[in-house]
């Protein structure tokens, strides 16, 4: 069996998180790696173009591919980027909103018991830049999306910061903007006050019930929308 260029990019992958291979250093040459792995030059390049997807490889016109060694945040935008197709349809998002309840419900368990005051204090400074654009629906969503990432970043874990980043912010900014925006604005930071209150007050699982609340219904309402756009037999 041949070797495809998805097991030549994981190959090559392994050797950058190794060490063997180091940022800035130039890849093996077309040739020596067709004759490494026994392949064509058109496999090697699918490779280059994969390891460039997920942010592994730098590649100028006319120059020879570099090592790139990013950072976790940057190989998951990266791995966003190549899943949007999966998450354009309907049941697509709903896996991937199902997916963000459990995980901010569970970040925001344990935010609840080891949230530090600094970083409540960033989702106040968040509640308030939200509060000040309820009319400005690009710039209210930015301060929604600093909220949900300070609850990803409590646990000090950077697989979640990298989840959020790559999905969540983008789910949330590629929302159609409905026609009652401004009072929906209204209700989410109404619930972002109560949610950090209860987190004050070490109440988790009403915490859980108001952000439960929060998501279900955001979410909920663009599935109802998506029905009424579907033709009547």
């Amino acid at each position: 069996m041949s070797t495809t260029a998805t097991q030549i990019a994981n190959n090559l992958a392994g050797e950058i998180h190794s060490g063997h291979l180091k940022a800035g250093e130039m890849f093996p040459s077309e040739r020596e790696l067709c004759e490494r792995f026994g392949i064509g030059r058109n496999v090697v390049r699918e490779a280059m173009t994969i390891l460039q997807g997920i942010r592994l490889a730098d590649h100028a016109k006319g120059k020879r591919p570099r090592v790139v060694s990013p950072s976790l945040s940057e190989v998951m935008a990266g791995m966003g980027e190549a899943a949007r197709p999966f998450f354009t349809g309907s049941e697509g998002r709903a896996h991937l909103e199902q997916a963000r309840l459990f995980l901010e419900t569970s970040m925001l368990q344990y935010a609840v018991m080891h949230a530090t005051n600094a970083q409540v204090a960033r989702m106040l400074e968040a509640i308030d830049e939200c509060e000040c654009n309820i009319d400005d629906a690009d710039a209210f969503r930015n301060a929604d999306v600093k909220f949900h990432r300070v609850l990803a970043e409590i646990p000090g874990n950077p697989i979640f910061i990298a989840l959020h980043d790559a999905f969540v912010e983008r789910l949330m900014k590629s929302r159609p903007l409905l026609d009652d925006y401004r009072d929906r604005n209204r209700a989410s930071n109404d619930e972002h006050r109560e949610i950090v209150k209860l987190m004050i007050g070490k109440q988790g699982e009403k915490a859980v019930a108001v952000l439960t609340r929060h998501l279900t219904r955001n979410y909920g309402t663009y599935f109802l929308q998506a029905l009424e756009k579907q033709p009547t037999s």
